[in-house]
């Protein structure tokens, strides 16, 4: 006897069937893409607040100095350029490509980098963490 095969249920059905509210995920900021089809400017943080923001997370990560790191406000974000204080930094041109970054930069040599931060998240965050995780070793 031979027996038709049947597909399974649809998309729509597991999907539904799947569908739980799954709030541990906010821990983890806003989904990329949340502002996309809102005017311009609003996908992005007051440049006022992403500088208080970078302040807060270096304060935070015990760094003190300020030559290897320099700030520069921008209309469009926070422009922040990083040397390495001698070994390599710890990056890859994609790192400065991450959601919320613009015109990422890095040296040939990795001695140096720049970026301008428009939306804090963690992309952000992170890059911030790494840099400090970096000097401090």
């Amino acid at each position: 006897m031979s027996k038709k095969r049947v597909l399974g249920r649809g998309l729509d059905d597991l999907l539904a069937q799947h569908d739980q509210d799954l709030p541990f995920l906010d821990a983890y900021g806003p989904s990329i893409g949340d502002s996309e089809g809102l005017p311009l400017g609003i996908g992005t943080d007051p440049v006022e607040q992403l500088m208080e923001a970078i302040a807060r997370l270096l304060q935070a990560e015990g760094y003190q100095g300020s030559e290897l790191i320099t700030r520069k406000a921008k209309e469009n974000g926070v422009q922040i350029t990083v040397l390495s204080g001698g070994d390599k930094l710890p990056l890859v041109p994609s790192d400065l490509g991450a959601p919320g970054f613009e015109e990422g930069k890095l040296a040939d040599d990795r001695s140096e980098a720049s970026v301008t931060i428009v939306q804090w998240g963690i992309p952000a965050r992170r890059l911030i963490e790494r840099l400090c995780e970096h000097w401090a070793g």
